[in-house]
């Protein structure tokens, strides 16, 4: 009977364990902040502690995602043992599962959740997993028969060695997670870890505006289809006249963008990559256009949360990042107020910023990247005001908004050291708003 070590008990971890222990495998876990789960009543593992981990061989090491590759446990335990993501483990344990995989800095979720749902839409049973929903693991042990659309962090990928997805989509590649993966190169390699083990049998769709991408177009192996919002590609998906294109062996008008619930050129993008998705899958053009025609926006992404006094206010905390909260900048031309700041990742701010001052009117700024972006703002002239939590961000920007601004929480900064997650923090967004109006 193999032995296999579970490291962390999150999301990722709780699903591992159940799977593994149903599939046969002797489980033990380790966990720095707990020694049991109550998510795991019933379900065969054995807990052990720091001390008593050296004292039992495994085949492999299960580490949960968001524990760092220079973690000391992780060091050590990478001279004697192969450590692996609950990701690759997925692949090895149900090699035949139907899966779509979709990485990125940005625009990950929104593809992964546009994809679910024409999926859904068009009569087959979808289950988005990965870094979105319940863990990858469980719900493939559970639905052998259901496809999967798959959003994959960096993190995720940086622990595959064997993966191997028949269609995989890269939205793009910007600076991101620096303090978790040591480098941008490292970022980058993860990233491109999604389409290391593909065929000229596999498809991959990747950013015709992207740099780091097209850099790389030598390295990859599969048929590669391209999107753009920008420009025409050869094959893929393109905007052109308010309208979203396919281009494979003809081109077909597949949808105008009046009729998506979405705005932004991002979010176009992401419906293109959800177009090439399920069109390399085998989904009809005609159930694709019906799934997108009926795609509601992502809480949390570029949502708008009410109107105010003639002033509109939108919720995108998930714009964790720079690359992210400039596009749902460049959605609005209207005067902005924004709130910014968060945890810092240590990455630069400089374009955050001067993309700002072309319509922004006033800078909200809170969380650990305070001082950064104060700084920014005095060296680029952008007004700016500091807030000490997010009550005071919103009463900030009310005082000085008038009829016909946008108001919009787009902090290009993780949430962490102020709330447990983006969500955590949007909610609290929209809550204080409610708060502020009454």
């Amino acid at each position: 009977m193999k032995k296999v070590l579970v490291y962390g008990l999150g999301l990722t971890g709780i699903s591992a364990v159940k799977t593994l222990a149903k599939e046969g495998y002797l489980v033990y876990t380790y966990d720095k902040n707990k020694k049991e789960d109550k998510n795991l009543e019933g379900y065969k593992y054995s807990p052990i502690s720091d001390c008593e981990i050296d004292k039992t061989d495994y085949d492999f090491v299960v580490k949960s995602p968001g524990i760092p590759p220079r973690d000391e446990l992780v060091l050590r335990l990478n001279k004697k043992y192969e450590i692996i993501s609950d990701i690759e483990l997925s692949y090895r344990l149900y090699p035949q599962a139907k899966i779509i995989s979709i990485t990125g800095t940005n625009g990950k979720t929104s593809s992964t959740s546009m994809v679910n749902h024409i999926v859904n839409e068009a009569g087959i049973k979808s289950i988005a997993v990965g870094n979105i929903g319940e863990g990858i693991l469980w719900q493939m042990y559970n639905n052998k028969d259901a496809f999967f659309a798959c959003e994959l962090s960096s993190f995720q990928l940086h622990d595959t060695k064997t993966y191997h997805p028949h269609i995989a989509c890269i939205t793009n590649i910007t600076e991101d997670h620096i303090d978790w993966h040591g480098s941008f190169e490292d970022y980058i390699n993860s990233k491109l870890n999604i389409t290391k083990n593909q065929d000229e049998n596999d498809f991959l769709i990747i950013n015709h505006e992207d740099k780091i991408l097209q850099d790389h177009k030598k390295d990859y192996k599969a048929q590669v289809y391209e999107f753009s919002s920008k420009n025409k590609v050869e094959r893929g998906a393109y905007l052109k006249d308010g309208a979203i294109y396919l281009k494979d062996k003809e081109e077909i008008k597949v949808i105008d963008v009046d009729e998506l619930s979405v705005i932004g050129s991002h979010n176009y993008e992401n419906i293109m990559v959800a177009l090439l998705s399920t069109y390399l899958f085998g989904i009809k053009i005609q159930d694709i256009i019906k799934g997108l025609r009926s795609f509601k926006a992502i809480e949390h992404r570029l949502e708008y949360v009410d109107t105010i006094r003639k002033v509109k206010i939108y919720n995108d905390s998930k714009g964790t990042n720079v690359d992210s909260s400039i596009k749902a900048i460049e959605s609005f031309t209207e005067p902005l107020i924004i709130i910014a700041g968060g945890y810092d990742k240590h990455i630069d701010y400089t374009d955050y910023v001067k993309s700002f001052k072309k319509n922004g009117k006033l800078m909200v700024i809170m969380g650990q990247t305070k001082d950064k972006l104060k700084k920014l703002c005095q060296d680029y002239q952008v007004a700016y005001k500091e807030a000490e939590d997010m009550e005071d961000a919103i009463r900030i920007c009310f005082e000085n908004a008038k009829e016909g601004d946008v108001i919009l929480l787009s902090p290009a900064s993780a949430s962490w050291g102020m709330y447990k997650n983006f969500e955590l923090r949007g909610k609290d967004f929209k809550e204080k708003v409610r708060k502020y109006k009454g």
